[in-house]
């Protein structure tokens, strides 16, 4: 007898971690600086931790230059930004400094941290289905959030961003349900300022 596979809603409701877990603590290399532990961004405050699909990709580098246009509001309401790469040093420095992105890149070239955090590899409807069509055209308007091909890591890999509190427990979790699905940075800034308040 064959059991038939279970809905997404199900299978996400067991993906690890959900909020109100414990964030995984995996250590990357921060190119110049060595290895380093996630925590070391959430231990004096909130995080936001964004994990891109591939450096190129047009949906990551949508979300990477609106945080970098709203950085002063992240900041202000207490977070710390850090991002996570599975390219190597060499792509993930060139894409900073194409995009002028002021937030650490940490590199996870085996996809250990996006394997903890229960990112997985996407499925054809996820990376190409019409949900994408749309939002795909309109990151290749802008010219700094063209397509510009596949550098280091995979196609499939599906990104998605957290924020954990400086007890080092979700309070965010979203694995994007398309590679063009990702929270609005006012998403982001009401789960900081939330942490913010509640710690008051």
């Amino acid at each position: 007898m064959t059991t038939a596979d279970p809905s997404p809603a199900r299978r996400e409701d067991r993906v690890r971690p959900r909020v109100g877990d414990p964030a995984p603590d995996v250590d990357l290399l921060l190119p110049g600086e060595g290895l380093l532990t996630l925590s070391a961004f959430w231990e004096a405050g909130p995080a936001v931790i964004v994990f891109l699909r591939y450096v190129g990709c047009p949906f990551c580098q949508s979300q990477v230059v609106g945080l970098r246009e709203e950085r002063r509001h992240v900041v202000e309401a207490g977070a710390a930004v850090v991002l996570g790469g599975q390219g190597g040093p060499t792509a993930e420095a060139a894409f900073r400094e194409a995009r002028g992105v002021p937030f650490p890149i940490l590199v996870d070239t085996e996809r250990e941290a996006y394997r903890a955090y229960g990112l997985s590899r996407g499925s054809a409807m996820q990376i190409f289905g019409p949900e994408v069509a749309l939002p795909f055209l309109r990151a290749n308007v802008h010219q700094e959030t063209r397509q510009r091909g596949l550098k280091g890591g995979s196609f499939r890999q599906m990104p998605g961003t957290f924020v954990v509190d400086g007890a080092g427990i979700v309070r965010l979790a979203h694995r994007n349900r398309t590679v063009a699905d990702h929270p609005t940075n006012k998403q982001l800034i009401e789960v900081v300022l939330r942490i913010g308040s509640e710690a008051r």
